[in-house]
């Protein structure tokens, strides 16, 4: 049985590493970006030809629900440690390639699902462990040299969980990145 698994694995590998990729392939991408949001590093690679998963650890705008509604703060003095996901489909790509538009780093509109934690900020204000899980639409363009300029729009639902609390909010962000590699 061992067997068949590592056999298994390295057929895998090998499928994978032997994709032949076209021009309008996604790249990997190590980012340093500042934004609404924050300051973030993420990390974006590639699943296929159209979708990409972007990670991000960063500092920044907190979140809290009393009930009443999602809040949101950026305090710039004091940010507010998150972590997020997004997992993005570029869906324009190939149209892109067509046209002979832009895709280096990624350019398109994406639709996206992203969750976002804060892991809260209760020293200077009462902005707690929160989840944000969000739907949205939005855009990435090359701003030449190792710059990209990424901004989003959608609904999401926040979850506090200090005060069991929960809402949905609109949701927008823009970021300017340098792309460290």
């Amino acid at each position: 049985m061992r067997k068949l698994v590592v056999i298994g694995l390295v057929l895998f590998t090998n499928l994978v590493s032997a994709q032949n990729f076209e021009k309008n392939n996604l790249q990997e991408m190590a980012k340093i970006g500042i934004g609404l949001h924050g300051l973030e590093l993420s990390y974006e690679f590639p699943l296929s030809e159209k979708f990409s998963i972007d990670n991000s650890l960063g500092a920044g705008m907190g979140m809290t629900d009393y009930g009443a509604g999602a809040e949101y703060l950026l305090d710039v003095a004091r940010p507010t440690p998150y972590m997020r996901s997004r997992l993005k489909y570029i869906y324009n790509i190939e149209k892109r390639v067509k046209k002979n538009k832009n895709t280096k780093h990624n350019s398109g509109n994406y639709i996206a699902a992203q969750v976002k934690y804060s892991f809260g900020n209760i020293k200077t204000y009462q902005l707690n462990r929160a989840l944000l899980t969000e739907v949205h639409w939005g855009i990435q363009r090359d701003l030449g040299g190792n710059f990209l300029f990424n901004m989003h729009i959608g609904l999401g639902y926040l979850q506090d969980f200090q005060e069991n609390a929960g809402d949905l909010s609109p949701t927008l962000g823009f970021q300017f990145s340098y792309i460290m590699f």
